[in-house]
């Protein structure tokens, strides 16, 4: 690949995150603090906006997203590797839905394994 190429294709997931950050808040937690209290009462507790900690949240979602698209589009991968590898992927997902309470949107939420019948 042309270093040219390169630098498109950079710019072009760059963007593709950047337009998948605009995940929103559910209004009931936006200006909301998240308060770590640590078990001994002598240390310090530690605080973080809502805001702060839903950008963390989409910012790992999206990375799982560009990593299941590489893993796919991998020629050098094995089907049953491509299998494996996405099993894991999904069942982070699974854990990551912990987190769907704060998306305004359900289309933003992680989505686990789901069986159909």
């Amino acid at each position: 690949m042309e270093r040219e190429d390169i630098q498109l294709l950079a710019s072009l997931l760059s963007a593709e995150l950047e337009r998948q950050h605009k995940a929103e808040l559910a209004p009931k937690w936006q200006h909301g603090t998240i308060v770590f209290k640590p078990g001994d009462p002598s240390l310090k507790q530690h605080e973080l906006t809502m805001e702060r900690f839903m950008h963390k949240v989409v910012l790992m979602r999206d990375s799982l997203r560009v990593l299941e698209q590489q893993i796919n589009a991998n020629k050098n991968l094995e089907l049953g590797e491509k299998i494996k590898l996405q099993g894991y992927i999904t069942k982070i997902y699974g854990s990551m839905t912990s987190f769907n309470f704060m998306f305004a949107e359900d289309e933003d939420a992680f989505v686990g394994s789901t069986s159909e019948k």
